[in-house]
């Protein structure tokens, strides 16, 4: 869902800078009021697994790919706002270090994806949840419509934007940028968030509040932040039973294969052999199998490593985050699954290329575009076999969640320190 450039104008990209900075502004001002000692470093988390999440994008038509983010999780958690500074520090860095995402687009994809979407997603699961406990089933499932909304609303503003081009921009009845009409570009990107990411995104963030609710309630119950995340007047509701994380992983992982499998069936046209409408047939599954070969071993050795490695306190979610970057190579399985169209795919579907793709698309070259890892041939995204391919994606996906981890948590620590070189030291009184 990231749009790169080429398929926007400049000044309807840079245009988009009106809304998204003042609310990056606003934003600065008000998660001031909630970044402390243990939310900086969960926000930093957050940032760190949207950007894993997001890494896992199936192609659409109509210029740009689709993926779930856990925006609205973060919403929830920690405000909209924080969500706000989370999604589009992880977006810039994408941006900039991985190529993806547009450099010229960042001001739009920071609108869709990092506004539009936590905001729908939280005002629903405020509207749904009303004052219910915050420990509560309630929640949770408002939680997971929440996050569908939020989804589906910034695919929706994609498909808007990508299908104004040919109307805004044309010169001898042929569009500059993208070509796609609205025609095209709303019913492609609403139809894979409906039946498709918008459902995941809500399993990811029903089963992360349930994860919160049960093992972590003191940081949904903190007083610091239940002003913004739940209104001052939210009951708290009964201590919420512990569940190890096995459980609801054992509850989740199943109901999201059955959900996938029948998403699969449909926009495959009901033919087993045309899920998610690829040609399985085309698979090479013998690289398929040695793929997943090392991608098991990988998570034998590395997984067992990041649990002693961490302190207590961080090893599920060093682990979880670690699991995530081992998993990226699944989304190569289908041919084209990470992937965003470009020039050549306009070309192909309507016979020459447009202006702005000529002039914007690659002009800027990310360190690690597409994934691949500078300075190690071996783990080029281009090169072959598969499981090259899988292993430069892993490595990549590990370096990205250390970053964008890292740049969170240092601005987090940035303005916590400037809200407290903001508030005057009080005045010790003279003994007399």
């Amino acid at each position: 869902m990231h749009i790169p450039d080429g398929y926007l104008s400049p000044i309807f990209s840079l245009g988009s800078g009106v809304v998204t900075v003042p609310v990056w502004a606003r934003t600065v001002t008000k998660v001031r009021a909630v970044l402390n000692q243990r939310t900086i470093p969960l926000l930093a988390l957050f940032a760190a697994m949207c950007f894993t999440i997001m890494l896992f994008t199936v192609p659409v038509p109509g210029g740009t790919g689709a993926h779930a983010v856990g925006g609205t999780l973060i919403a929830v958690v920690l405000g909209p706002e924080a969500a706000v500074l989370a999604l589009s520090t992880a977006l810039i860095i994408q941006a900039l270090f991985f190529g993806d995402g547009g450099i010229l687009t960042i001001f739009t994809n920071c609108l869709n994806l990092a506004i539009i979407l936590p905001y729908a997603g939280y005002f629903t699961y405020r509207l749904i949840a009303a004052k219910s406990p915050i420990l509560s089933i309630r929640r949770v499932w408002a939680a997971a419509i929440g996050a569908y909304v939020g989804l589906t609303a910034a695919a929706l503003a994609i498909g808007i934007e990508i299908g104004l081009q040919p109307l805004l921009f044309s010169q001898n009845g042929k569009p500059l940028y993208s070509p796609y009409p609205l025609s095209i570009s709303i019913p492609a990107m609403l139809l894979s968030a409906i039946f498709a990411t918008s459902i995941v995104e809500a399993l990811i963030t029903a089963f992360g509040l349930s994860y919160f609710q049960r093992s972590l309630p003191e940081v949904l119950t903190a007083p610091t932040l239940r002003s913004i995340v739940s209104g001052a007047d939210a009951p708290e509701g009964r201590e919420a039973q512990r569940i190890p994380l096995w459980r609801l992983l054992a509850l989740i992982i199943p109901l999201a294969l059955v959900v996938l499998f029948l998403i699969g069936l449909i926009t495959g046209g009901w033919n087993v052999g045309h899920l998610f409408g690829a040609d399985w047939s085309q698979v090479n599954w013998a690289d398929i199998g040695t793929m997943l070969l090392i991608v098991a071993v990988i998570a034998i050795i590395l997984i067992p490593l990041t649990w002693f490695a961490l302190p207590r306190a961080r090893r599920k979610a060093g682990v979880i985050l670690m699991a995530l970057a081992i998993l990226l190579p699944l989304g190569l399985i289908s041919p084209g699954f990470v992937y965003e169209g470009g020039p050549s795919d306009i070309k192909a579907a309507f016979g020459y290329v447009p202006q702005g793709f000529q002039q914007l698309s690659g002009f800027f070259s990310a360190p690690f575009s597409n994934y691949n890892v500078p300075l190690l041939p071996f783990f080029q995204a281009t090169s072959a076999p598969l499981w090259h391919i899988a292993l430069g994606l892993e490595i990549s996906g590990i370096i990205g969640i250390l970053l964008i981890g890292g740049v969170t948590l240092g601005i987090g620590w940035l303005i916590s320190r400037r809200r407290s070189r903001a508030v005057p030291p009080v005045a010790s009184e003279k003994s007399g």
